[in-house]
């Protein structure tokens, strides 16, 4: 899982009813649903294609003319990749990790599969993504397909603490921005190990907790803090070493990069409302020193 989808990166054109330009709406999660269904409900709009392919075709010109049953993955990196920092982010991660084409990788969390694509398309792995929220893995699945990609990855609706893969079946895995929205990372690490190979590295791109309380809610993943459980670095290594890895290498991601994708997020007309709070909220908290995007890569002796 990721952030909800900022739908204004250029002044858009989309008509849609209901709903102001700025960015996406997704349902707010309540009454007596468990927190499972309250995240994958964070993360449901209902209409998220349909506003993507929207928005690729107000960007398009007499020059470059919009095919929506055929266009280029590049032309998603703004939209599809839904965590801080973007695609430069998903360029080093991948290569840190050392994901490089003939490798197997399991994307645990994979959103509107942006990464997976990307891993796919730049690194030349195969890649499956595993996604707790329904419409994403449609959206994901339609997206792949119409970019072409379809014979490299797919994708399955499922739980990260619960993945249906069986033992020794992946050459790598990636998580961006999960972990916020899972209390037992014991039993998360603890399955991504049981599904990776020996020698498999996993790369964990997270919020991260660096002090002190985080009180000002909604945040991008969590409208409350019954769904958020930000937890520090050493926590993540914690249970990373319990589940077999051995910690190689920790980065914490630059101010100047993370407050720069959420400022992108927050400008331009009509970007407003729920999502503009969120965002907001996530920068102050990063200039407090409360919280940080911070990069853990590990691997399976």
């Amino acid at each position: 899982m990721m952030f909800p989808v900022p739908r204004r990166i250029f002044r858009s054109k989309i008509k849609n009813s209901g709903t102001s330009q700025g960015f996406l709406p997704f349902h707010q999660p309540g009454g007596a649903m468990g927190i499972e269904e309250s995240v994958a409900a964070h993360y449901t709009s209902g209409t998220t294609e349909q506003q993507i392919l929207g928005r690729l075709a107000a960007a398009a010109t007499v020059e470059k003319p919009f095919d929506p049953e055929r266009f280029d993955v590049a032309a998603l990196h703004v939209i599809d990749q839904l965590h801080v920092g973007g695609p430069v982010a998903t360029a080093r991660v991948a290569e840190r990790a050392g994901i490089a084409a003939g490798q197997h990788v399991l994307d645990i969390g994979s959103g509107l599969g942006g990464v997976a694509r990307y891993l796919a398309h730049h690194c030349g792995a195969t890649v499956h993504g595993v996604e707790l929220t329904e419409e994403f893995v449609a959206v994901a699945t339609s997206l792949t397909r119409r970019t072409g990609l379809a014979h490299s990855v797919d994708f399955t609706l499922g739980n990260a603490l619960s993945l249906p893969f069986d033992v020794d079946s992946f050459d790598a895995a990636v998580m961006f921005h999960v972990g916020m929205n899972i209390q037992d990372k014991d039993t998360l690490f603890g399955e991504a190990a049981r599904v990776l190979r020996p020698g498999s590295v996993l790369a964990v791109y997270d919020v991260m907790l660096m002090g002190g309380d985080v009180e000002e809610y909604p945040l991008p993943w969590a409208n409350t803090p019954g769904t958020s459980f930000l937890q520090p670095p050493l926590a993540y290594s914690d249970a990373l070493a319990q589940a077999g890895f051995s910690v190689d290498f920790e980065a914490r991601t630059p101010l100047a990069e993370s407050a720069a994708f959420l400022e992108k997020g927050m400008t331009g007309t009509g970007s407003q409302g729920v999502q503009n709070t969120q965002f907001a909220n996530l920068l102050r908290a990063f200039r407090a020193g409360l919280l940080a995007p911070v990069e853990i890569y590990a691997h399976l002796p």
